[in-house]
């Protein structure tokens, strides 16, 4: 009996390291390829229900696993524990981990894990600027030549050896569609890759492109 008990917690064991949970804010299957995962809860409402929309929306297969807040003997709510100090929603997309709801931050996640496979048309015009011809990312920059504040980042790419490309919003005859699709409030909107840079400082951009 004991021998049987054994082997059933090596075999549980295993499949948990298998399912990525067992790993280090990764989610992956058996055969190594990239899962999506994510953490709710009732408690949680319109805020996990951004994920799950954005989710559904673009065709995302994913695990949703509900949070029982008030019991730390739930099996989900000790998983979610590992990979959060209490934000809800989590969400795990191969070796990534997102919390909260912030779409760019989902997008990027999927980008560098399922490549353009979950954007829209117009996204993968877009972000198909934001690679090399080798697919190694580069940084992009969305501005304008009246902008003080994105003629200083050109600048400061230059002097920083940055290899990047500068795209004129105004000027690329797609403004609108440009402006929506991507969500460029003002200038200047910059991208390392998938990745959508917070702040407009050269600063900001190396954290960004830093692994």
């Amino acid at each position: 009996m004991r021998n049987l008990l054994v082997l059933l917690l090596i075999v549980g064991a295993a499949w948990y390291w298998k399912k990525g949970y067992g790993k280090n804010d990764i989610s992956f299957d058996k055969t190594g390829s990239p899962t999506v995962v994510l953490f709710t809860a009732p408690q949680c409402g319109e805020h996990c229900q951004i994920s799950v929309r954005f989710l559904r929306e673009r065709g995302v297969p994913f695990e949703e696993k509900q949070v029982v807040l008030e019991d730390d003997n739930d099996s989900n709510t000790k998983l979610w524990k590992k990979y959060s100090s209490g934000q809800l929603p989590v969400t795990l997309i191969g070796n990534e981990k997102i919390m909260g709801n912030s779409k760019w931050d989902m997008i990027a996640a999927l980008g560098q894990n399922f490549g353009d496979q979950y954007f829209t048309q117009a996204e993968r015009t877009y972000f198909k600027k934001h690679f090399q011809a080798d697919g190694k990312p580069k940084v992009a920059l969305y501005g304008t030549d009246w902008c003080p504040s994105c003629a200083q980042l050109r600048t400061d790419f230059k002097d920083s050896q940055i290899d990047f490309v500068d795209i004129d919003v105004e000027k690329s005859g797609e403004f609108n569609q440009m402006t929506r699709v991507m969500e460029i409030p003002g200038y200047p909107a910059t991208w390392f890759g998938y990745t959508r840079v917070h702040g407009t400082s050269i600063g900001d951009v190396k954290r960004a492109m830093s692994p």
